[in-house]
């Protein structure tokens, strides 16, 4: 009963600033192109939005769930959180892959997490407040709130930092599938390189042996298995036993 007496009079004297900090989320959501400055602008808003927070960070998991921080307020607390990552424990990695949110002060983690309670007491950290990040089913990481003051954060807070964690997650989510656009994109620059240099030994074994391009072929993939050599190495060897040089590479179309 005491919790909705005081949080009543809290939301009212807070609902302005949240309406305006969601209005601008929502803005800058469709407006920022770079993924690392939309969770910084949700790190700020939350910052702005939630009284006792003095610092935020953004925790991922990779698919191994090894965590690292994308985004952060400040290097101190980047180095807060890589300094838990090395614990490999405490309330930001519990919360990432318990999908829950965690909020504490140090008096109450010390049980819990008795050495990340040594690091924020060193650090000047006093209370803290994590959400996991998910989407699907998946986890994603985590929201990271903390403060100097020892009960920075309420149940209020701990419900408002719900309104964060979804744009967080899809904005991880849009990371992740520009680092497999990424990958992909390098398999198939690979894959056109191998493809030229092997159509380029193919037509000096044509010349050679005045076959066409399925016996070259074969005879090439002999030779390789025969010597236990990649193909493109092989092809790559006899571009060069004939030109001199490395063999050309695919022109960039963008060029």
């Amino acid at each position: 009963m005491a919790d909705d007496i005081t949080t009543g009079p809290l939301l009212g004297g807070r609902y302005e600033d949240l309406i305006e900090s969601m209005t601008e989320l929502a803005r800058n959501l469709t407006e920022h192109e770079s993924v690392r400055d939309t969770l910084e602008s949700i790190l700020a808003l939350a910052l702005r939005s939630i009284p006792g927070c003095h610092a935020a960070s953004v925790t991922v998991l990779d698919a191994k769930d090894q965590p690292s921080t994308i985004a952060a307020t400040d290097d101190k607390t980047r180095e807060l959180d890589r300094r838990q990552y090395l614990l490999n424990d405490g309330p930001c990695l519990d919360a990432a892959r318990r999908q829950q949110v965690n909020r504490w002060n140090l008096a109450e983690a010390e049980q819990r997490w008795p050495d990340f309670t040594s690091l924020g007491e060193e650090m000047g950290l006093h209370s803290y407040l994590s959400a996991g990040l998910g989407l699907a089913g998946r986890r994603l990481g985590a929201l990271n709130l903390s403060s100097h003051d020892p009960d920075g954060f309420s149940q209020l807070d701990e419900d408002l930092i719900t309104l964060f964690t979804v744009p967080a997650s899809a904005a991880i989510v849009v990371v992740g599938r520009y680092a497999e656009a990424r990958d992909l994109a390098a398999q198939l620059e690979h894959a056109l390189r191998s493809r030229a240099v092997i159509d380029q030994a193919i037509g000096i074994l044509m010349a050679e042996s005045r076959c066409d391009a399925d016996q070259a072929f074969a005879t090439l993939s002999r030779a390789s298995n025969n010597r236990n050599m990649k193909l493109r190495d092989l092809a790559t060897e006899i571009v060069m036993r004939v030109g001199g040089r490395p063999p050309s590479q695919p022109s960039d179309p963008s060029a």
